[in-house]
């Protein structure tokens, strides 16, 4: 009996739809050139995934045969396709292209479904002919390994292991966090070490007032680690690239923030600021200005900036708030739950990135919404100005900032009335560590 399985509409859609928004791509990681059943949709597809990772954003005909007759391992199967043909798909992608990720998607997957059944078939028919091969001395053997090649391929769940199978690298994996062996980045201040670090799939959350130094202690932490030689991306809601490149080069140099800004600073100090220009250009570092957060633009962005990167190691998010501008508080409050969830799970979780994220303190003192962001957040830190009697009781040595880990769930937290010293200068946009001193708990 012969079976016709195939998806043909399905991958005419996702072909449409990837040469009108070329940063689907990034939704169908898991769909391969050779899941097409249409040789000339194989083709066109791997041209496309070709040209998007090539940053290249036209894609026309032309871009789409160029790449299949340049490429060495496109080059044999661009015969199988005519320029026509391409012209032809371009033009019925007006009708065909879906403009909605789950659109998209719900075609990707179609097509995967329709090759999984195929290659299962195959796999079928081939284990019929063990079967009835009587010469064959292990029949079981072949068809274990006939059959688990396909499952193994299209699987989309990962296995799960017998615990005892993977203790020895869960051990090591111990062995690495042991006497301060962390194989996560330590924060810029020492003091916070025996609370936390910056690691892969976590996400740490510094709380503070409206305009109370929470940007400028990402920034903080964004230049100190790309000296560890970290790859960083920052999604900003608050600053421009301009305006922060001037807040980076005046931290960068120690020279006031206003005259970095303004051009008045002498020979000595443009040549500082040379320098700075200089050494951030080496930097695996990307700063994008997302005024208001997009969930979908965010995910995107982040797939986008890893595969250029090659590795991204740290997101920073300054900072986490509702992303429209609905007047249903309930609703407000779900979406914020919803990207903060997708922060620390789609993102940090599942692409192995460090997550440090800013967040608005309320007049109180408390975190806005702070039970969804509890919810993900691996530790939560605020920052506040020190009151008058705190720096006098402290003395001025001890800093006019104070730091708290106010929850954490992977290790200690400060204690009532505990918090650690930091001396912040805006006008050089600076957070350093400052003379620690003892506070004794009210409790």
């Amino acid at each position: 009996m012969k079976y016709d399985i195939e998806s043909l509409d399905s991958e005419a859609g996702v072909i449409a739809s990837l040469i009108h928004h070329p940063e689907y791509r990034w939704f169908c990681d898991k769909l391969l050139p050779n899941h097409f059943s249409d040789t000339g949709n194989r083709c066109i597809y791997a041209a496309i995934i070709g040209l998007v990772d090539m940053e290249i954003k036209t894609i026309d005909p032309y871009n789409i045969m160029e790449y299949l007759s340049s490429n060495e391992a496109t080059k044999t199967i661009s015969k199988a396709i005519s320029l026509d043909r391409v012209k032809e798909c371009c033009e019925m992608s007006d009708i065909l292209a879906r403009h909605s990720e789950e659109e998209f998607t719900l075609c990707v997957n179609n097509v995967v479904d329709a090759a999984f059944r195929r290659d299962a078939l195959r796999k079928l028919e081939e284990c019929e002919r063990i079967c009835a091969d009587r010469s064959e001395p292990d029949v079981e053997k072949r068809i274990y390994e006939t059959i688990d090649s396909v499952i193994s391929e299209f699987s989309r769940t990962e296995e799960i292991p017998n615990f005892g199978d993977v203790v020895d690298d869960l051990w090591e994996d111990v062995l690495a966090h042991q006497d301060g062996k962390d194989a996560g980045i330590p924060f810029k201040f020492p003091a916070l070490a025996p609370y936390t670090r910056i690691e892969p799939g976590e996400l740490a959350v510094v709380g503070a007032p409206a305009k109370g130094a929470k940007s400028i202690l990402m920034l903080n932490e964004a230049v100190d680690i790309l000296k560890y030689g970290k790859s960083v991306m920052y999604i900003d809601s608050e600053l421009s690239d301009r305006l922060f490149l001037c807040r980076m080069v005046s931290h960068l140099t120690k020279i006031e923030f206003f005259k970095v800004r303004s051009g008045r600073y002498g020979e000595e100090e443009a040549a500082m600021i040379r320098r700075a220009i200089e050494w951030i250009k080496e930097q695996p570092f990307v700063h994008l200005y997302i005024p208001i957060f997009d969930q979908q633009a965010v995910y995107l962005a982040v797939k986008k900036t890893a595969h250029k990167l090659g590795k991204l190691d740290v997101l920073i998010v300054d900072y986490i708030k509702a992303t429209g501008d609905s007047t249903d508080a309930y609703a407000t409050y779900a979406e914020l739950g919803k990207f903060v969830d997708l922060i620390k799970n789609n993102i940090c979780g599942d692409m192995g990135i460090a997550g440090l994220a800013a967040a608005q303190l309320t007049a109180t003192g408390k975190l806005a919404d702070s039970a969804k962001i509890a919810r993900n957040a691996s530790v939560i830190m605020t920052l506040l100005d020190k009151t008058p009697g705190e720096i006098e009781a402290d003395g001025r040595e001890c800093g006019n900032k104070k730091l708290s880990v106010v929850l954490n769930r992977n290790g200690a937290q400060t204690m009532p009335g505990e918090y650690i010293s930091l001396e912040f200068n805006g006008n050089i946009i600076s957070l350093e560590e400052a003379k620690q001193c003892m506070h004794e708990s009210p409790y």
